[in-house]
């Protein structure tokens, strides 16, 4: 079985635009994206040239996240796709909510992977293992995309689709505790002790008493910070993982793909197997 990343395809009905730290740090959750648009059958591309969703912008000012909205737009264009589809990641796609802001009502639709993962999911088209994820597992709201409410039902249908055993935290959804890493301060290793501390303390409680072993927490700046609170809070025996982590070990590759002939890709395509 192939499963492909593919590259610079012109015409894909998706664009993609992980955080670049999935590249580098979060292979689980890049391939289960991956495996998410195999199975359904996905049109999507990757372009290289621009391929992260990362905007800094919304931390430091309105004119550079327009300049770095600008540039994703810009790439959308240049395959002639049809939307963006963000990555797991919090700040990518508060940012990316604003591209009809910045570049008008004709500028590409914004679609969050979790959004698509989920109707897929409650459409019968992403083919699962009879055996659950028996783990305890909890869910953690990142701020970006729970404050406003537009995705937080979405995540906790597709966990409980795919663990025996899902539990919320206390308090959740738009109330969640924030990890303690936000507005940027997760890269400032020099202050860990404050971050995990004074600033995550409160969360390293509100994680322990789910009694969970897996914590899903789909924003690249939140899993940092949730992986450095666990291992400074006596909380070892808690797995920070991705959402499309749990979905890449459930999905059924064994049932026939959509328009595929066991994911090799089209004529003409260019792509990476994983």
């Amino acid at each position: 079985m192939k499963i492909t990343f593919p590259f610079d395809i012109e015409d894909a009905e998706f664009v993609f635009f992980p955080a670049v730290s999935d590249y580098l740090l979060e292979a689980d959750t890049l391939m289960g994206n991956a495996a998410v648009m195999h199975v359904t059958g996905g049109s999507w591309t990757i372009g290289t040239g621009n391929y992260d969703g990362i905007n800094y912008g919304l931390f430091y000012s309105d004119r550079m996240m327009e300049r770095i909205v600008n540039n994703v737009v810009t790439e959308v264009h240049r395959l002639n796709g049809d939307k963006i589809l963000v990555g797991e990641c919090g700040h990518a796609t508060r940012s990316a909510w604003y591209v009809p802001t910045f570049c008008g009502p004709d500028a590409p639709p914004v679609i969050n992977c979790l959004q698509y993962a989920h109707e897929k999911l409650m459409a019968g088209e992403i083919p699962l293992k009879p055996e659950k994820i028996k783990e305890r597992v909890t869910y953690h709201d990142p701020c970006n995309i729970a404050r406003s409410g537009r995705i937080t039902e979405e995540p906790r249908e597709i966990l409980k689709a795919i663990c025996e055993d899902f539990v919320e935290m206390t308090p959740n959804r738009t109330e969640n505790y924030c990890c303690g890493g936000g507005g940027g301060t997760v890269s400032i290793d020099e202050i860990r002790k404050f971050r995990t501390g004074p600033m995550g303390k409160r969360k390293a409680d509100q994680i322990r008493a789910t009694g969970a072993h897996l914590l899903v927490s789909p924003c690249a700046n939140c899993k940092k910070q949730l992986k450095e609170i666990c291992e400074d809070n006596d909380l070892e025996e808690v797995r920070v993982v991705g959402l499309h982590d749990l979905l890449l070990e459930v999905i059924d590759f064994g049932v026939p793909v959509p328009g595929g002939d066991d994911g090799d890709p089209e004529p003409g395509t260019a792509g990476e197997e994983e």
